[in-house]
């Protein structure tokens, strides 16, 4: 049964998609190219029982960073604020403008979705950030992007949009922390690059 798995997939990788699916998990496996990031996005419109416990399971994780991220200073945390923005997006097919406000010892206040744009683009508003930053009484914030194409490379219009952004939240003493661009399982932080 476990032999449809490629020898770059585990027996432990095997068995945990059986559990989801149990012998039916062959064919999800080759309907999803051998791909767990289809299977990802494939689970955020469950359809089943199986599927939607997937879901759940994908939900959970992604709590379980956030909760890591208001106990800690996210500065200290670059690997799990990278891990909660992976979950955060889940492999959506278009780009999610995504906003991380955070207290005065750069704890996670709230992570939410501020924009939703189309396959290649997001119409961001700075007001709208502002204004939310100073309703969550946000000391700092960190900006995330998600590019579907998996060009994980800043364009000229995101590192425009950070400095718009950056200068319309220092009018209310509010500091941008970093902007990652997460593209599949590769990203790009603007802190680690100096375009901040």
């Amino acid at each position: 049964m476990l032999s449809f798995f490629s020898s770059q997939t585990s027996l432990a990788d095997a068995a945990l998609l059986e559990r989801f699916f149990g012998p039916e998990a062959e064919d999800i496996w080759e309907h999803c190219d051998g791909s767990w990031s289809k299977i990802v996005e494939l689970a955020r419109e469950p359809r089943t029982p199986a599927w939607e416990a997937l879901a759940c399971a994908i939900e959970v994780l992604h709590r379980s960073f956030a909760e890591q991220l208001t106990t800690r200073n996210v500065l200290d945390s670059p690997d799990v604020v990278r891990q909660f923005l992976r979950t955060f997006f889940k492999e959506l097919p278009y780009e999610v403008f995504v906003v991380l406000y955070l207290n005065a010892r750069n704890h996670l206040i709230r992570g939410e979705e501020a924009f939703r744009g189309t396959l290649t683009q997001t119409s961001v508003y700075p007001r709208e950030i502002v204004r939310r930053a100073l309703e969550l009484r946000a000391a700092g914030v960190i900006f995330s992007h998600q590019h579907p194409s998996g060009a994980s490379e800043p364009s000229t219009a995101d590192e425009l949009l950070t400095r718009r952004l950056r200068e319309a939240l220092a009018t209310v003493d509010v500091k941008v922390l970093d902007h990652f661009v997460i593209a599949g399982t590769a990203d790009v932080s603007f802190a680690q690059r100096g375009l901040l």
